[in-house]
């Protein structure tokens, strides 16, 4: 990964963390999610699993430091079975042996609520809160099998950055849903051998696009 980027990205969340206004107190919600991701690395998970996107499940807090400005930690997973490969002379061979790929992201964001000015005396929230942000994140890859050894397992961890953009819409004065679209970057994060599918296709980015929907729960 760039360190350049990475560094920006963490000077980003670090200046966000600013000591609030007296008028503005910290809040903290929970949250789950469900969604759809889209790996950048289509035709290597469409190799192994038929398909390039998969459900993703995931839930953090979200943590206001003023009336627009948050930071949130998100814990997702991606788990999904298909068939181990084998590649020679740059073909793929399917194999009758499963092939479970898993991948958990932890990602750290901060962001900003469009919420413009509001009179005092409106004590109604918004019908509608357009958000967006942007932070890093480790990216945990596991590909097993029932038959395999340690060795032919693959364990790795990787660190990315991704950038978020979403609405969010009030059900009650503790409660909110929100649907938002998040593009993750992931450099780097198979191996070189020339037996693996990644090499064969030159994809090494386990990055790619989610959109998903989200319950809030929290003032």
């Amino acid at each position: 990964m760039n360190r350049a980027v990475l560094a920006g990205a963490v000077v980003f969340l670090l200046a966000s963390v600013v000591p609030c206004q007296a008028q503005n107190q910290i809040s903290m919600r929970g949250f789950a999610d469900a969604g759809l991701t889209i790996f950048t690395a289509t035709q290597s998970f469409k190799a192994i699993l038929g398909s390039p996107a998969g459900p993703v499940f995931g839930g953090g807090v979200e943590v206001g430091l003023t009336r627009n400005v948050f930071v949130s930690v998100r814990a997702s997973r991606f788990r999904q079975t298909g068939n181990r490969v084998f590649v020679f002379q740059n073909q793929v061979f399917k194999l009758n042996e499963s092939d479970t790929i898993t991948v958990t992201p932890l990602q750290l964001s901060a962001g900003y609520r469009f919420l413009g000015r509001r009179p005092a005396r409106l004590t109604r929230p918004p019908r509608f809160t357009p958000y967006a942000g942007g932070g890093v994140g480790w990216y945990r890859f596991s590909e097993t099998s029932a038959h395999s050894t340690a060795d032919e397992d693959e364990k790795t961890t990787n660190a990315g950055y991704h950038v978020l953009a979403g609405v969010e819409i009030p059900i009650r004065s503790w409660m909110a849903a929100a649907v938002d679209g998040r593009w993750s970057f992931v450099p780097n994060a198979f191996g070189d051998s020339a037996s693996s599918v990644a090499s064969l296709y030159d994809e090494h980015n386990l990055g790619g696009f989610t959109l998903s929907g989200r319950i809030i729960v929290g003032r």
